[in-house]
């Protein structure tokens, strides 16, 4: 009697929809769509990928862009205006208007681009440890004509661990998120936080909250464009202060005594540091630096418990920078 060989039965593609708010960024845009449609598909995870671009300017100025790239053959696009300015409003319509029939929902920034490996290393580790929310690393691509300074002390460095590690935080810039479980859970962005960012800190310390897990995913890179309008003391400084507030703004929204206690004592105890590690700027940039982080994030978390909201987002900020 012939033995017939046992046949695999197919793998269901994943329904996968990748969301990315814009603001007046063309050219980061177009070369995000580019690189999203030239991820590597493996058969052994198949996907049917979904792009939906949220403009948060009323007047749509990033819909040529966008729809530029409508014909592709990688993915559906969609396109909406979100009229009311402000992160997380962008990001609860992006869930909002995500096909009902996604499984898997990522956030990737508009200055940021895949690495052509990036969703199947996300649809990996996934695999791999079960968790529900996947995130993984950014690398910083620097001007030419930036300041070397801020390279050296490796300003723009990203957190980093080992692959398929459980931690218990995420960001918006590089995450996959087990889209039926969150609508499930009800979790949305904190729109109290409109102006300010931190926003998804809050969200994904929420999820951690009520029991989703969150692992890293070290292959799934995406790189960030890095202007030299970046590479400035202004900038940097500012950016150090308006992180720490952001901690303190989740953690007054949250209203929870023990939260906020924890809060200003991690506050203080990060100027104690940033205080210490000052000398070294005369040697070690890296270190240096460092210390001048801890004070200004340590800064920004008491002057935030205190009440001061740091709104970098804010129109009229925006329309100076």
């Amino acid at each position: 009697m012939k033995t017939l060989a046992p046949t695999l039965a197919p793998v269901i593609p994943l329904k996968v929809t990748v969301a990315a708010l814009t603001f007046r960024r063309p050219d980061g845009l177009r070369t995000l769509l580019h690189a999203l449609g030239q991820q590597e598909l493996n058969q052994m995870r198949p996907y049917i990928l979904t792009v939906l671009i949220v403009d948060n300017d009323a007047a749509g100025s990033g819909r040529l862009t966008a729809e530029a790239f409508s014909a592709n053959e990688s993915y559906q696009l969609i396109y909406v205006i979100e009229p009311r300015q402000g992160i997380p409003m962008g990001r609860n319509r992006a869930m909002d208007d995500a096909p009902a029939d996604t499984d898997l929902f990522l956030f990737i920034d508009d200055d940021e681009w895949p690495a052509p490996g990036w969703l199947d290393a996300m649809l990996t580790t996934r695999n791999m440890t079960g968790t529900d929310i996947v995130h993984g690393p950014v690398e910083p691509v620097f001007s030419p004509d930036g300041n070397p300074y801020f390279i050296q002390a490796r300003v723009f460095a990203d957190r980093s661990h080992l692959d398929g590690e459980r931690i218990d935080y995420a960001a918006s810039n590089n995450v996959m998120m087990d889209f039926r479980r969150v609508r499930a859970a009800g979790i949305r962005f904190d729109e109290r936080m409109r102006f300010t960012g931190g926003e998804d800190f809050l969200f994904f310390n929420q999820a951690s909250r009520i029991g989703f897990t969150i692992s890293w995913s070290d292959a799934a890179i995406v790189f960030d464009g890095i202007p030299a309008t970046r590479m400035t003391w202004k900038w940097a400084l500012q950016r150090q202060f308006r992180i720490g507030n952001t901690f303190a703004v989740a953690a007054r929204i949250q209203d929870d005594r023990w939260v906020r206690s924890r809060w200003l004592g991690i506050g203080l105890l990060r100027m104690g540091l940033g205080l210490a590690l000052l000398p070294m700027l005369t040697f070690s940039p890296r270190y240096g630096w460092q210390g001048i982080a801890h004070l200004l994030r340590g800064a920004g978390i008491v002057v935030g418990m205190f009440g001061l909201a740091y709104e970098e987002y804010s129109p009229a900020r925006l329309a100076t920078a």
